[in-house]
């Protein structure tokens, strides 16, 4: 579980941390955004993270979760997401937690659904695709949020620092099953290194 195929400077990990730490223990919307903006500096800072010439070009098709701070007191955690080249994820939600997404290294589509329905029969509506370069950042809350991530290159890999209103253990993941309809699959959440 700690083998990591990215090496990561402590210092690095040290300012995301210090920015996530500012803020407030219960997080309304405004402090969300601001903890995405205060972040969309770290992939300048010294000692930022790069894929390039990592192993993770190598690896079997599935990105790579690095946990590099989590606090459950406050009711958050951060991983820096390692994408192979070409890479998308399945549509899932993140189990009800807020989150923010932002790019370290490479350039990642973001497709974005509202979910509504039944957790039996989930309806998927689509609500725009965003396209999110080095320092650009996207957040989302609530039960009802449902993406799906692409690297968007076929020859590198991408790098990207997710934080979350909690520990992600669970979600779940979206299949068409017919027109407009989709099946629900629970997935438990895996984490490939620690870095805390």
């Amino acid at each position: 579980m700690d083998h990591s195929p990215i090496s990561i400077a402590e210092d690095w990990i040290d300012a995301v941390r210090v920015r996530i730490g500012e803020l407030p223990a219960q997080p309304d919307v405004w402090d969300i955004e601001a903890l995405r903006d205060r972040l969309t500096a770290v992939p300048w800072l010294p000692g930022c993270p790069s894929a390039a010439g990592s192993e993770v070009a190598h690896l079997p098709r599935r990105y790579r979760r690095h946990l590099i701070a989590q606090d459950d007191t406050r009711n958050f955690s951060a991983l820096l997401i390692a994408w192979p080249q070409g890479y998308t994820t399945p549509l899932h939600d993140h189990d009800g937690l807020w989150g923010i997404e932002l790019v370290v290294e490479g350039a990642l589509a973001i497709e974005e659904f509202a979910k509504g329905g039944s957790e039996a029969d989930p309806v998927l509506e689509h609500q725009r695709t965003l396209i999110l370069g080095i320092g650009d950042a996207t957040t989302f809350d609530g039960p009802g949020y449902v993406h799906a991530c692409r690297n968007l290159s076929a020859t590198k890999p991408a790098l990207s620092l997710h934080v979350y209103g909690g520990s992600l253990e669970s979600y779940s993941t979206f299949h068409t099953h017919t027109q407009g309809r989709y099946t629900a699959t629970r997935q438990t959440a895996s984490i490939d290194a620690v870095r805390i």
